[in-house]
């Protein structure tokens, strides 16, 4: 029972932990958390700081933490501090403490002192939560996993958004496959370059939105064998310069591009098909052009075993009548370096788990070939 319950909140705080921390953000909820947890609020500052971080829509607990400046050890010292900074702004000098003041220090005050205090502790919040704010966006810029985390964030969060206005089953759909499929954090942490964005078996379009991601005006083109996934593509690319249609990969025209994904595609076809659909998509690169492929891992044991039963389950389910047909990485290595691209292995497991190989293959600029 209390194993399930640390479970339940593990999964509850963790997503509360990694929201919304991109350095400007995290350093907004530092400043805020700060200044809330300076200003003479007693015992309204949780809520007020919970309060901001959601209307601001910013990290919460970090915006919750920056109050805790506020604690039995610094209080005096606030306190002090904040009373000798209102002196100054409203009477033009620090207030002289010493013994004797501090004997005769009445148990009232008045409403000019409770004023000082309190203009005192606005200047200390914003001079404490502005160093904090600027201390908290350096560590996070210096962290290159906190800013891949958000980047990734941002890119689901546009994502879902295009997906907004689908069917009930697409939205959840969407939703289900960003959060389990870890391809989606390795291309958030890759340049998908510029250009015509191409996706063959683009199914929901998903991979094209992410692509889209910061660029509305960048082309988009897509295909696949489903007309609902085509469909369902065409609604929420919406606005966007897309082009998506039903066909067949391996009839598919390609147009000149900078990025073409092939994701969970070349296993319907025959290595003679897939050594030709790689080279043809080679040879649509512009210069400096990427390919992003993902294919599975035959060399990781029990995990491969798991994969291929799982895509064994796929194939029959949908009635192709084959089986998975999948080459060596060293195979797919073999097409791409031979057709004159650079080749990098990004290998990963995925949450259910099931084990791929993202082949990154980049095409070398004009200077390079020279």
């Amino acid at each position: 029972m209390i194993q399930r319950l640390r479970l339940y909140a593990r999964k509850f705080v963790a997503p509360l932990l990694k929201e919304r921390l991109d350095p400007g953000r995290a350093a907004a909820a530092v400043f805020l958390g700060i200044f809330i947890g300076i200003v003479p609020i007693y015992g309204l500052q949780t809520i007020a700081a919970v309060g901001v971080a959601l209307l601001f829509r910013l990290n919460k607990p970090l915006t919750v933490a920056g109050t805790f400046i506020n604690n039995p050890l610094l209080q005096p010292l606030i306190v002090f501090s904040s009373v000798e900074l209102g002196c100054l702004l409203w009477r033009g000098s620090f207030q002289r403490l010493d013994l004797s003041t501090l004997a005769t220090a009445r148990a009232r005050i008045t409403k000019e002192e409770l004023f000082i205090w309190v203009i005192g502790s606005v200047a200390l919040g914003v001079l404490a939560g502005g160093v904090g704010a600027a201390v908290t966006a350096i560590v996070v810029h210096l962290n290159p996993k906190a800013s891949a985390n958000s980047t990734l964030r941002e890119r689901v969060r546009f994502v879902n958004g295009r997906f907004a206005r689908c069917s009930r089953t697409a939205r959840s759909f969407v939703r289900w496959k960003l959060r389990l499929d870890r391809v989606f954090e390795l291309l958030a942490a890759e340049n998908l370059g510029s250009g015509t964005a191409v996706d063959l078996g683009c199914g929901y379009g998903i991979a094209l939105c992410f692509a889209a991601y910061g660029d509305s005006r960048r082309r988009m083109v897509g295909c696949d064998l489903d007309p609902h996934r085509i469909a369902v593509a065409r609604r929420a690319l919406g606005n966007l310069n897309a082009d998506v249609i039903v066909a067949d990969v391996r009839h598919f025209e390609l147009p000149p591009a900078g990025l073409i994904l092939i994701m969970d595609v070349l296993q319907y076809l025959t290595p003679a098909e897939q050594s030709t659909l790689l080279k043809r998509c080679c040879s649509a690169l512009a210069s400096d052009g990427i390919l992003v492929v993902r294919v599975h891992d035959l060399d990781c044991g029990v995990r491969s075993a798991i994969t291929m039963a799982f895509e064994r389950l796929i194939f029959a389910c949908s009635g192709a009548g084959v089986q998975p047909r999948i080459l060596s990485i060293a195979e797919y290595r073999a097409v791409l370096e031979n057709s004159g691209m650079q080749v990098e292995e990004r290998h990963f497991t995925n949450r259910l788990p099931l084990a791929h190989v993202l082949l990154v293959a980049k095409k070398p600029g004009a200077e390079a070939g020279r």
